[in-house]
């Protein structure tokens, strides 16, 4: 099974000010196998989590937006396209590097960065 994932850094919603957002980060999961992205982040209740999954064959665009610590992600998937934010800067370059070979393997692939 293929699987990547990551969730925000602790001390990336410290010290970029997103305090609320330490009991309920955003976790990003990549499943090459079913060519499946998902972003979860557990809902301010507490009670299940919110979900936003989107089936991708040819990725589109990769956005990295990095801070003194941590960075954003949005990828863009034919598909349609997912977000995580302040997720550790190694993570998010390991993503792009990943996405990007698999992408190669298929035919007609463009990744606009």
């Amino acid at each position: 099974m293929n699987l990547i994932e990551s969730k925000s850094s602790y001390l990336a919603l410290f010290l970029n000010g997103n305090i609320a957002h330490i009991i309920n980060p955003w976790t990003l999961i990549i499943d090459l196998d079913n060519e499946l992205i998902t972003v979860e982040k557990r809902n301010w209740y507490f009670i299940g989590t919110n979900k936003n999954s989107i089936a991708f064959r040819f990725i589109r665009n990769i956005k990295i937006d990095e801070h003194l610590f941590g960075a954003n992600i949005s990828i863009k998937a034919t598909g349609g396209w997912v977000s995580a934010y302040y997720l550790p800067k190694r993570d998010t370059k390991i993503i792009k590097e990943v996405l990007f070979n698999y992408n190669q393997t298929k035919k007609n692939s463009i990744i606009f960065l």
